[in-house]
């Protein structure tokens, strides 16, 4: 699985919809490059990309993420 398909199987789930982080069948055309504006995608895409770094780094760099848009 590529991280692409990894992120598509997160955004499948029916609560992305339910809570009106995507529109209905928006995960299945979602492309990793594409920008959202959502900081709960943005962290799993933080998450998915952290597997080649400890969990330390992975930590601090969505601790940026969440400061920075404060």
């Amino acid at each position: 699985m590529t991280k692409e398909d990894i992120l598509r199987a997160f955004l499948e789930d029916e609560l992305f919809v339910e809570k009106k982080y995507l529109k209905e069948g928006e995960a299945k055309k979602f492309r990793w490059s594409q920008l959202h504006g959502s900081n709960l995608i943005e962290v799993i895409k933080l998450a998915i990309e952290g597997e080649k770094d400890s969990a330390n780094i992975t930590e601090k760099k969505i601790n940026t993420l969440l400061n920075r848009q404060q």
